[in-house]
């Protein structure tokens, strides 16, 4: 029996080495990746694929597939206002007024545009996401950057550097692991707080090794002023309205963004309310909708790996590797943080979620530090990963090699990892 186990063990472990390299090698989406995986998985530890109903338990019908599938109901949910809202701020010309206003104060300075708009661009994925608002940054931003001076490699890595700062208080991305991995709201509002301030030093620190002080060559000529809609005082704080609904007065996500939803409309065109919010939330599923299958995949691999009869075989193992102290737990997440590129076991929005689960089943990790060890090394992924759609979009705009995006930013967002790894390792561990 004990050679039974451990061959499915063996088998597992392969089945979630074989999907890695397919995904890296883009011969199979991650959408239809995680949950075959989650499916071949329970397949593998021996889940039945139907039983009697009189008979209970666990089946890959009904809990992998059924069950798993409807996991993340609340994670799609908060996603799917993030998306309405996200769609608001690009309607209203709220995003391209913040960038073209921070312009305006940074001047021609190299240091003040290089943080200037960095900060413009954290503000507004605080409150958006998606290849869209990408691409919209990137056609404004770095081009002034390199207006200024500023080499293209580094300015891509301002730009994304921003996009993952700014993302760490998007609060449409909480319920992911508050649903995956059952972290406390308040533990991850924290950390957001100490990955905020650790990405800005991290920042701080690539800006003033990486940009001269004063103007260099142009690496790019200004884009031509466009019409732009005229946007007041007001709506440019809107992308900071759902953080205080959740941060000072402790609001759900989705109560927030629907709130946020109505104040952006309210400061801006309040006229056409109804058509705005019903145009913004259709657009809104429309620019989700791909997020939200993934979410859908999640699940089952979710439910495929937290099976008992998957959990009883890998228990054991991941039980006898997972670190003990807060010491081992800081460098050994910290070494490995690098595992959560080109589609790694510790991308939470990949195969990291469903390890997770695992490494939860152990029971020698809370909760709240296996949570955000995936946190910690996410900023990894979210600013140095070669495979990111938003790095893609990035490079090409900067005119240069996603590789070299990633040899430029990743001691920096190790950097940040650590001090996560740290804080999580004190107060949590």
């Amino acid at each position: 029996m004990g050679e039974i186990l451990s061959i499915r063990v063996i088998l597992i472990l392969v089945a979630f080495a074989v999907f890695v390299g397919l995904m890296v090698a883009k011969k199979l989406p991650t959408i239809l990746a995680l949950p075959l995986l989650g499916v071949l998985t329970a397949v593998i530890a021996g889940v039945p694929f139907m039983t009697p109903a009189e008979e209970g338990g666990q089946t890959i019908m009904s809990y992998v597939i059924g069950s798993g599938a409807s996991r993340l109901a609340g994670t799609i949910i908060a996603t799917i206002f993030g998306g309405m809202f996200a769609k608001v701020i690009q309607k209203q010309g709220i995003s391209d007024a913040i960038i073209r206003k921070a312009a305006e104060l940074a001047g021609d300075k190299p240091y003040a545009i290089a943080f200037v708009l960095t900060a413009a661009t954290a503000l507004i994925f605080s409150a958006i996401g998606g290849a869209g608002p990408v691409i919209m940054v990137s056609t404004i931003v770095i081009p002034l950057m390199l207006s200024a001076g500023i080499q293209p490699v580094v300015a891509a890595g301002l730009v994304l550097f921003g996009i993952s700062t700014g993302g760490l208080f998007n609060v449409a991305n909480y319920q992911f692991y508050v649903d995956t991995i059952g972290m406390d709201m308040d533990m991850i509002k924290s950390a957001s707080i100490v990955m905020g301030i650790a990405s800005v030093v991290a920042i701080v620190a690539y800006v003033l090794l990486n940009v001269k002080r004063t103007g260099g060559k142009s690496y790019w000529a200004k884009p031509a002023a466009g019409e732009t809609k005229e946007v007041n005082v007001f709506a440019l704080l809107a992308p900071l309205v759902p953080i205080l609904l959740v941060f000072v007065f402790q609001f759900t996500a989705e109560l927030s963004l629907i709130i946020a939803v109505i104040y952006t409309i309210l400061v801006t065109n309040p006229r056409q309310i109804i058509q705005v919010a019903s145009s913004s939330l259709v657009e809104g599923i429309q620019d989700v909708a791909g997020v939200t299958a993934l979410m859908i995949g999640i699940g089952i691999l979710l439910n495929g790996v937290s099976a008992e009869a998957t959990v009883a075989l890998m228990q054991p193992l991941i039980g006898a590797i997972m670190p003990r102290s807060a010491v081992v737990y800081v460098i050994a997440f910290t070494i490995l943080s690098p595992l959560a590129l080109y589609r790694g076991p510790l991308n939470s929005y990949g195969l990291g979620s469903g390890l997770a689960n695992i490494m939860l089943a152990a029971g020698t990790m809370s909760p709240a530090a296996v949570g955000n060890a995936l946190r910690a090394t996410g900023v990894v992924q979210g600013v140095s990963d070669p495979t990111n759609t938003q790095n893609v979009i990035v490079a090409d705009y900067a005119k240069v090699d996603v590789n070299a995006i990633l040899k430029s930013t990743l001691p920096y967002t190790i950097f940040v990892t650590f001090v996560a790894l740290v804080y999580t390792a004190v107060f949590y561990f």
